[in-house]
């Protein structure tokens, strides 16, 4: 075997090892993307639920306001028309049946906006923790697919190396592949080297 055989033997595998470490270094970056990306999600589903809470509060305190003004409105009503000296029947009644009636109906949509706006960021919530957890799983595949796709790099190296090694004849004491097959096929049940 000359010099020049031996050196491109040399750099073929050099070239294997550098190009099993990149692959390796691909899925390690795309693995860290991927835990930062479940990261940056898992963030964003607490401020979900943060939001959420804050809302809840805010719908509360904005349905007790409102009470307190109906109760004020319908009881300055009430003295307005008692003031005036009529009796709380009908036309006086029937005005203050339609005022409660109004208030109890912008009661009602206060707590309904309120609970949706309360359910819109409970479901982006859960939607965050779900993106979180399939980027987890992503980054796990990507980490193992960063140790396969290096070994498989470092197999297909080491088979085309033996395989130069070979049609240049560093290897002329052992058999190749397609000799062991042969052989292999000719007497079943028994491996000959």
């Amino acid at each position: 075997m000359t010099g020049p055989e031996i050196a491109i033997i040399a750099l073929a595998t050099a070239g294997v090892g550098v190009a099993a470490y990149g692959q390796y270094q691909q899925g390690k970056t795309a693995q860290a993307q991927a835990k930062a990306q479940s990261a940056w999600n898992l963030y964003n589903a607490k401020v979900a639920q943060r939001e959420a809470e804050a809302e809840q509060k805010a719908a509360d305190f904005a349905s007790k306001q409102q009470k307190r003004r109906a109760k004020t409105l319908l009881a300055r009503q009430r003295a307005l028309i008692g003031a005036t000296g009529v009796e709380m029947e009908g036309s006086p009644l029937l005005v203050a049946e339609d005022t409660a009636a109004e208030l109890a109906k912008e009661a009602v949509n206060i707590r309904l906006t309120g609970q949706r706006r309360v359910s819109a960021f409970k479901s982006q919530s859960i939607l965050d923790v779900s993106k979180a957890s399939a980027a987890r799983a992503r980054a796990a595949g990507f980490g193992r697919a960063a140790v396969i796709g290096a070994g498989s790099t470092i197999l297909q190296g080491a088979a085309q190396a033996g395989f130069m090694a070979q049609q240049m004849g560093l290897s002329t004491s052992s058999p190749d592949l397609g000799t062991v097959l042969s052989n292999q096929a000719s007497t079943p049940g028994t491996l000959r080297t």
